[in-house]
Formats: structure tokens, C-alpha cells, sequence
């Protein structure tokens, strides 16, 4: 089974995100649903870098291709339970990576 360390802050945080949409009832996640244009964010910034991030949870069973996106399964469910306890993935960056002065 993966462990939340097996992933990388970005794979974590989009399967959370991928998770929380499938237990809001949504259906499936669109790659480019998963996408945020902040500099400093691990999420994905282009859809490409969230295509090739939901292909590897995929690969490692985590989520499971749909029609038109990418769902949960229960192992990826699961893990995130277990990376929730561990409140892995959850700390905002320090303020001098998040508010950085323009010169």
C-alpha cells in the first residue's frame, strides 16, 4: 500500500483535492479543475502538469480514469484519511515565500 511520504506535496495535494470532490458527489475532476496559477502553490500549473500528476496517482491506484476526468477510489480515500491524521500537506508556505516584495 502508498504512504502519504510516498507522495510528493503536489500528488498529495491534488489527490486531496480529487477526494474532496468525489465525496461532495461530483462525479468526476476535470485535469484542468485541478490547476492554480499562484507561483508558489504545488498545485499544477498548466494542464499538462495535472494530467501527468492524476496519471501517476492513477498508476498507483489512487484514482480512476472516468469519461471526462479522473474519481477517488477507496485506497485513495484511505490515504488521505491517514495523511489527515497526519495533517501532512496542510501548512501554508512562510510569509516570505508567499508575499514577496517587488523591487
Amino acid at each position: 500500500m502508498t504512504e502519504p511520504q510516498d507522495l510528493t506535496p503536489r500528488a498529495g495535494k491534488v489527490l486531496r483535492y480529487v477526494c474532496a470532490r468525489t465525496k461532495q458527489g461530483n462525479p468526476y475532476t476535470a485535469p484542468e479543475a485541478c490547476c492554480n496559477k499562484i507561483k508558489w502553490s504545488d498545485l499544477p500549473h498548466s494542464k499538462m502538469q495535472a494530467v501527468t500528476t492524476l496519471k501517476g496517482l492513477a498508476n498507483l491506484g489512487l484514482v480512476e480514469k472516468v469519461k471526462h476526468g479522473y474519481t477517488a477510489t477507496a485506497a485513495g480515500m484511505e490515504l488521505i484519511a491517514l495523511a489527515d491524521k497526519e495533517r501532512r500537506w496542510m501548512k501554508a508556505p512562510s510569509i516570505e515565500v508567499t508575499n514577496v516584495r517587488r523591487k
